[in-house]
């Protein structure tokens, strides 16, 4: 019985210093309308697909990041591309980009897709953790 109660001590002690690094993201697959995903709800942000279109063979997307508290918000994003069959693509090779929003500020996200072949795109909005040393 102590074994039990230790090793639940030690999961709970272990569970309150994880960082939620979950956030919110728009998914678009080809033909279909933009729905939002949302993994951690007290990331106050909203996201809203302005415009996806084809620009020299290429799917080039607009998405409204809006932030809707009076603070600021330090986020970053990353896109993801997807076929025609839903399949992801390799990625375009840049990582997560850092964005600061101030309260109630909105900016667009503007992406292109690294290859004709996309067809839709997921973006994922997340706060930074700032790392403690």
């Amino acid at each position: 019985m102590k074994a039990h109660g230790a090793a639940l001590g030690l999961m709970l002690l272990l569970s309150a210093c994880t960082t939620n690094t979950a956030g919110v993201a728009l998914y678009a697959p080809a033909g279909s309308a933009a729905q939002l995903e949302t993994h951690n709800s007290g990331l106050d942000v909203a996201l809203t697909e302005q415009s996806r279109r084809e620009q020299n063979g290429l799917l080039q997307v607009n998405v409204i990041l809006a932030n809707s508290r009076s603070g600021d918000s330090h986020l970053q994003y990353l896109f993801y591309w997807y076929d025609g069959s839903g399949q992801e693509l390799a990625s375009d090779g840049r990582g997560w980009t850092p964005i600061k929003l101030h309260g109630y500020q909105s900016r667009t996200l503007s992406a292109l897709a690294p290859n004709p072949t996309a067809q839709g795109y997921r973006v994922y909005v997340r706060e930074v953790i700032e790392e403690s040393n």
